[in-house]
């Protein structure tokens, strides 16, 4: 019997204690066995550490004195990993039996391959595909999701642009400060990290058996409404990849405005002008933004 390759599993949480818990036993009903979990929690107030002590005292919990975002969280749970892979878990996701071992059948197909990227439904409809893999316009900044209702269009093994919300990464490409640039804190974080892989000769691919499903709103309310929770650092970050890997950035300044009118829209359908102007705010800083002087700001 081969003996299996530990995975460390990286799970950043806040303040959503009762997916996180689902997450978590959807974790241990793995059929591949050699795994330790890690759970940064970015000072929830909703009782999630409590409860995770409580429900599975196997798990590694990290408390954070102050919330780092998903950048800071995951980099900092790396620091407790002894595995020889790395599966980046959202909080909101849960994961079928056979995910993890089908990811790892195909990290170790290919020495080239640094990331792969299972199929990711909605939770409210495991016919209706959330994202198989992403990728992203060069001149505009906009993701775009390999989508839709699962019709097999999504059944074969391939490379994509972008891994996404959950991915098996090799031990080999984390780096002293960790995966993540702490710079993005949330959003475009896994983009990021998929352009540098890449950048670094191996290849992100994506594998159709390793399913998972997310708990995100499916309706166009639901999803506007998230947006807009996250506007600021959408705004932002969105500037700041492109500055680093954009085909032609004066370009995205120009196309600016055009997604600031859909942002502006979404406000005012959701009564939300806040966050509009959170936006605009976010994308300011992007364009202020200097590698030189990097400042995160607080989440």
């Amino acid at each position: 019997m081969v003996r299996q390759k530990k995975v460390s599993v990286i799970i950043p949480t806040y303040n959503l204690k009762e997916d996180l818990l689902d997450c978590i036993g959807s974790i241990y009903k793995q059929d591949y066995k050699s795994i330790e979990v890690i759970v940064v929690d970015n000072v929830s107030t909703d009782g999630t550490s409590e409860a995770v002590e409580k429900r599975f005292p196997k798990v590694k919990l990290v408390r954070n004195k102050k919330n780092l975002g998903v950048t800071g969280a995951v980099n900092r749970g790396l620091k407790y990993a002894k595995g020889r892979y790395l599966l980046l878990v959202d909080h909101d996701n849960i994961l079928e039996s056979n995910m993890l071992s089908e990811l790892v059948r195909t990290i170790e197909s290919d020495s080239k391959i640094g990331i792969t990227v299972g199929k990711i439904y909605f939770d409210e409809d495991h016919t209706i595909i959330w994202a198989a893999g992403t990728g992203i316009n060069l001149f505009t900044g906009q993701i775009y999701f390999r989508a839709g209702k699962d019709v097999g269009q999504f059944d074969k093994v391939e490379e994509v642009q972008v891994a996404p919300a959950n991915f098996l990464l090799r031990r080999e490409l984390v780096t002293n400060d960790g995966v993540y640039d702490p710079t993005y804190v949330i959003n475009y974080e896994d983009t990021d990290l998929s352009f540098r892989i890449r950048s670094q000769g191996y290849r992100v691919v994506y594998t159709p058996k390793a399913i998972s499903y997310h708990r995100i709103p499916m309706s166009s309310e639901g999803a506007g409404k998230r947006l807009l929770s996250r506007a600021y650092w959408i705004g932002r970050n969105r500037v700041i990849f492109m500055k680093r890997w954009g085909n032609f950035y004066p370009f995205v300044t120009f196309f600016l405005p055009l997604l600031s009118v859909y942002y502006l829209y979404l406000a005012l359908r959701y009564n939300q002008l806040g966050n509009f102007i959170k936006y605009c705010k976010g994308i300011y800083d992007g364009v202020i933004f200097s590698e030189r002087n990097k400042k995160i700001p607080s989440i």
